[in-house]
């Protein structure tokens, strides 16, 4: 704008055509660009107003906890379609995931703050139980039965220990919902194993001693570790489970009326 008004005024005043010209082709600019500038600045209020509407909608905060989670898991979630009971044993089993990370995570940083990350503590952490390869529950060497059973064993002696855990000043809430949840999900395993009273198979382990304020620090971090890692691995167990009855199901409901007849 300077050097086009520099020019429009230049020498002595007089104005020739061509002067002319260029002072009218900077005026069409001008009011080309502040055109431009009211409309930038409405699409700007615009945004603004969709933004804050949008920030108004209420959203489901645990959609994205897992990478396995699927559409129709979604649309499950959100109350689209009724679910099944399998279905209800693994979004309970990620649940249970995702509180106890969030714990494990809160006990570390505030009792591990000297250490860079959790790998530094493989050296000092007990072994509690695990699922193992022989269990059953990866894919090739997949048995529902034999997995559940060990499902159920190994959170069953995490739900007995959790009390060493409500001992601890971490998120109350969280520790309950983790208690009551690990009861749910033990309670429909053991409706689907239809285990009798009493003959329930259990893990044979020593009590937890707890010497000193080191042991206690690395025994709760051991527990709550373990119990994250064991919980990914039952939601993928019990969503394969859950994917795999669906799938026979839909496979049945395509088969003709008389397809049992026509067989034999």
């Amino acid at each position: 704008m300077s050097s086009a008004q520099s020019k429009f005024s230049a020498g002595d005043g007089e104005q020739t055509d061509g002067q002319t010209d260029t002072a009218l082709h900077v005026l069409s600019l001008s009011l080309s660009l502040t055109s431009s500038a009211d409309a930038a600045l409405f699409l700007s209020v615009v945004l603004a107003v969709f933004i804050s509407l949008v920030d108004a909608v209420p959203a489901y905060s645990g959609l994205a906890e897992l990478s396995e989670t699927s559409r129709d898991e979604v649309q499950d979630v959100e109350g689209k379609s009724p679910l099944s009971e399998r279905q209800k044993w693994y979004l309970t089993a990620r649940d249970l995931h995702r509180d106890v990370k969030t714990l494990r995570d809160q006990q570390f940083e505030r009792d591990f703050r000297e250490m860079v990350n959790m790998t530094a503590c493989e050296g000092v952490r007990i072994k509690t139980p695990l699922l193992r390869p022989s269990d059953g529950c990866l894919s090739r060497n997949f048995s529902t039965e034999r997995c559940l059973s060990r499902i159920y064993i190994v959170l069953s002696w995490y739900r007995e220990n959790w009390s060493i855990i409500e001992k601890e000043n971490l998120t109350s809430s969280l520790v309950k919902d983790v208690k009551h949840g690990s009861k749910r999900l033990l309670e429909a395993i053991h409706r689907q194993l239809q285990i009798a009273d009493g003959q329930e198979d259990q893990i044979s382990s020593a009590p937890l001693s707890v010497r000193s304020t080191w042991t206690h620090k690395t025994t709760v971090h051991s527990i709550l570790f373990n119990f994250s890692s064991v919980m990914i691995d039952s939601y993928r167990a019990l969503h394969y489970i859950s994917k795999r009855k669906a799938a026979h199901r839909a496979k049945d409901t395509k088969r003709p009326a008389n397809w049992s007849s026509d067989k034999n």
